[in-house]
């Protein structure tokens, strides 16, 4: 179970980042900012979304549910960065 703790939180927690990245960097173009001030706030907030990740994961008293949950999220922030 501590396995899955680490690969949902640090893992987990690293995609759902980069598909944060990518998405701000992919969205935010379109409303004007620029690309590269774009990609630089999503890399400052990313912070913010990344260890209260790890946190959860450790945290949980499920977490099976909560690491699978993880990954639906970074599977739809890839997909919708992907997508624009």
């Amino acid at each position: 179970m501590i396995l899955w703790r680490l690969l949902g939180g640090f893992g987990g927690g690293y995609l759902v980042v980069s598909g944060m990245i990518a998405l701000m960097g992919s969205a935010l173009p379109k409303v004007g900012l620029n690309r590269v001030d774009a990609i630089s706030l999503g890399t400052l907030l990313a912070l913010f979304v990344y260890v209260p990740l790890c946190m959860l994961m450790f945290a949980s008293g499920k977490p099976m549910r909560d690491g699978l949950a993880v990954f639906v999220v970074a599977s739809i922030c890839i997909a919708a960065a992907t997508a624009i």
